[in-house]
Order: structure tokens, then C-alpha cells, then sequence
């Protein structure tokens, strides 16, 4: 389950508070689990903010069994970005068109997610990209399931190839000369559909591959498939988790 909303962080890098979106959806012991995590999460800062800062909030939530009747629960994942009120300061996704579903994974009925990691010019064009991530729908042979993550990424990655973003013109990433960005593109067979919000669904997480142009370090401590389907992360330095994202 991917689980979202906003963070307030004290100056030293605590939280404040936090409140999740839609919580009337979630069950409660993953708000609880959430609020047992948030308590002892710590941030550093690339520079000390002088009063309260807010981050959205991206989280994987991952459910074991333990037997027929009871589950495990932790946080597998968390991303945090800085929150925006205004489209302008931030990178803003093009109108994605359409992808064909590769014919190899239609064929093998094979479908997932490819979490893809972009280096934006200013003139809003992909000078780099790479596949992070790619989460499966269903179980396979492990030969299999390596298969079908290469048919979705290269899918994936061909077509994004021609994506145009639209990037800040006001705040303070305006001032850059690149942004990095990370967006999700699902592959659904027929009869599949995205996961409602606060809904379970199997989790076949793919391997974090290596990214030889990427020259930042602590993207390795983040979780590229917290990022809910649909939505665009903005990567920066602003705030980084230094303590553990918990577990239960």
C-alpha cells in the first residue's frame, strides 16, 4: 500500500506533525504504524531552515503474513519533497501520451510498474534517464520475472524519451540549470486496474539498479516505488531522512 500527506519539520529536523491524506480510507493499524514511525524520524537539512518546513510525504506500506489470520507491518520505503503551493515552482508533467503495451509482456501477460529517475533541462527536455525500479503484478520464475522487467522498462524508458516538462519560472528551484525527477509508469493488463487509495496489492519488488550518471549517493537511501502511480516526484536536497523510516 502506498500511503501519502504532508510532514511539518522543526528547525533541528524533527517532526512537528503530520497529517495523511484521506485517512478515512486507511486502516487504522497503518495509521498507527505511520504515527509510531513519524515519531522517530529525524531529518538533516543541506541548509537549517529558521522556522517550520512542510515536505509531502510519500510512504510504502508492506504487509507479511504470519498466518492465516495476522500480519506483519512496516514501512518499507519513504520519499519526502518539498511542498509547493504554487505549479510554477516545481517541475510539471507533460499531457503523457500514450504507450503501447510491449507485445512480449502482453503475450506473457506480464504487467507492473517502472519507476523512472530523469535529469530535466531548462529547456524541459530529458538529458538523462534511467530505470530505478520495477515492481511486478504477479510472481514468476526468477528468469521470468527478469524478462518482464526488461520488456516494461525499455518500453517505458523509449517512450519517455519524447516527454517535454514544463519547468519552474518562479521560487527557489527556478534559479537551476537542471532538475531531477521521478515518475511511475504502470502497465495494466486487461482486466487490471490501479489500486484505490488505502487498498492492498502484491508487492513483487524489483532490484534498485545503479544509475552510472547519477552523482548523488543518498537517492540510494530512498524508495523509488513509495511514489504513489500518477504523481511526480521532485527530487532536491532540501531534506533528507537520516534515521530509519520504522517498521511494526
Amino acid at each position: 500500500m502506498v500511503v501519502t500527506g504532508v510532514v511539518r519539520l522543526n528547525t533541528d529536523g524533527s517532526v512537528h506533525d503530520f497529517q495523511l491524506d484521506h485517512p478515512e480510507k486507511l486502516p487504522e493499524p497503518v495509521k498507527n504504524l505511520v504515527s509510531q514511525s513519524a515519531a522517530a524520524w529525524k531529518f538533516q537539512f543541506a541548509v537549517a531552515p529558521t522556522s517550520l518546513t512542510t515536505e509531502r510525504m510519500y510512504l510504502r506500506v508492506v504487509a507479511t503474513m504470519t498466518d492465516n489470520d495476522h500480519a506483519s507491518l512496516r514501512v518499507a520505503g519513504a520519499d519526502f519533497d518539498e511542498a509547493v503551493n504554487d505549479d510554477s515552482e516545481t517541475v510539471q508533467p507533460p499531457r503523457y501520451p500514450h504507450i503501447l503495451y510491449p507485445k512480449q509482456a502482453l503475450e506473457e501477460h506480464a504487467s507492473g510498474t517502472v519507476y523512472l529517475l530523469m535529469r530535466i533541462g531548462k529547456d524541459g527536455k530529458i538529458q538523462n534517464i534511467a530505470t530505478e525500479q520495477v515492481n511486478l503484478s504477479n510472481f514468476a520464475p526468477t528468469a521470468d520475472m527478469a524478462r518482464y522487467r526488461k520488456y516494461l522498462a525499455d518500453t517505458a524508458m523509449k517512450s519517455a524519451q519524447q516527454w517535454v516538462f514544463t519547468v519552474p519560472t518562479k521560487g527557489k528551484r527556478a534559479a537551476r540549470s537542471e532538475w531531477l525527477v521521478r515518475v511511475p509508469v504502470s502497465f495494466l493488463t486487461t482486466g487490471e486496474s490501479v489500486p484505490d487509495y488505502g487498498s492492498w496489492a502484491l508487492y513483487v519488488p524489483g532490484p534498485r539498479e545503479n544509475i552510472p550518471w547519477l552523482q548523488r549517493p543518498k537517492l540510494a537511501l530512498e524508495a523509488p516505488d513509495a511514489v504513489p502511480n500518477g504523481a511526480l516526484q521532485s527530487l532536491d536536497d532540501d531534506a533528507q531522512l537520516s534515521s530509519t523510516s520504522g517498521g511494526g
